[in-house]
């Protein structure tokens, strides 16, 4: 016999009704000062510990606070952070456990060309209580449209003091944290891939099959009434994208691979072009930059930079 069970987390709920699994992309989720906060504890089950799957963009980065009472402890699941706690400092990446003492100034700004995910295990309820005071609850599993959930410095100074989260500096900033990354050979490296683009006979036909077989979301691009268009679909866990064009004949258009930003992405262009590969200009989206080269068979390949993170 199965049974659904509808209470919320921390809810009173009869013996053998409590919920014993939780799915991601099911679970409850707001948007939170630019970031996906999911609450992964079952429904029907103890707030604490809280378990909160947090995705930070690229640029990431809170102001410098303290919690007095919460050890703030996380495991990185994807992408690259900086974390600063005190003077020490943690370059967090896929398996780095960290765990923040009560009572220390900390902050991590994310140095990834893709979103940072991280698993929270916090040992009371504080932060998932300031999350769902200062956060938007909502359905869509993906990283919140730029700007349009931030708060002004008061509320959020207000907010954090409420829930054992003073604000003591600002966020770190973009060259102190890549300050403390180890020195890359060359004058550019290069990432993982970023994106792959397909050509599609029908949009309409191919846009939610993908939508709802790899759970992905849409951030940008338009479908017309004949299935010809354009649309960038993105993972919210893994947060890699792809590239649909329809209305062109089936296959690969071309594979991306991801620089840490535009500057990078610049100086590759420069050296490629040196190199005299022939790489096209570089165009911007609201979605990141790049330019394409061909190989000597005329196949292409993208080099990626995700936008500028807002401050």
């Amino acid at each position: 016999m199965t049974s659904t069970v509808r209470t919320e987390p921390g809810e009173p709920v009869a013996a053998g009704e409590r919920a014993l699994s939780s799915d991601a992309q099911t679970s409850r989720a707001w948007w939170f000062l630019g970031t996906l906060a999911v609450l992964r504890n079952p429904q029907g089950s103890p707030r604490t510990p809280a378990v909160i799957e947090l995705t930070v963009p690229p640029g990431g980065s809170p102001p410098r606070h303290v919690h007095d009472a919460l050890d703030d402890a996380f495991l990185v699941l994807d992408g690259e952070l900086v974390v600063r706690c005190g003077d020490q400092t943690i370059v967090g990446r896929p398996g780095t456990y960290v765990c923040v003492p009560a009572g220390s100034e900390h902050t991590f700004r994310v140095t990834s060309p893709e979103p940072a995910r991280m698993l929270l295990v916090h040992n009371d309820d504080s932060f998932l209580a300031l999350v769902e005071a200062a956060g938007t609850p909502t359905r869509e599993h993906r990283l919140p449209p730029e700007g349009d959930f931030d708060l002004d410095l008061d509320a959020l100074v207000r907010l954090n003091a409420e829930h054992d989260s003073r604000i003591v500096g600002g966020s770190l900033e973009e060259d102190e944290a890549r300050g403390f990354l180890p020195a890359r050979g060359g004058s550019a490296g290069l990432g993982s891939v970023h994106h792959v683009a397909l050509n599609t006979s029908d949009l309409r036909r191919s846009e939610p099959w993908y939508v709802q077989n790899l759970d992905l979301v849409r951030v940008d691009g338009e479908v017309a009434a004949d299935g010809s268009g354009h649309v960038v679909l993105l993972s919210p866990s893994a947060g890699w994208m792809l590239s649909l064009t329809g209305g062109a004949a089936p296959g690969v258009g071309h594979v991306a691979i991801g620089c840490r930003d535009r500057e990078e992405l610049t100086a590759w262009r420069d050296l490629l072009d040196e190199r005299g590969a022939s790489p096209g200009t570089i165009t911007d989206a609201p979605y990141g930059s790049g330019f394409v080269l061909r190989d000597p068979d005329g196949l292409e390949l993208e080099l990626f930079a995700p936008p500028p993170a807002s401050r």
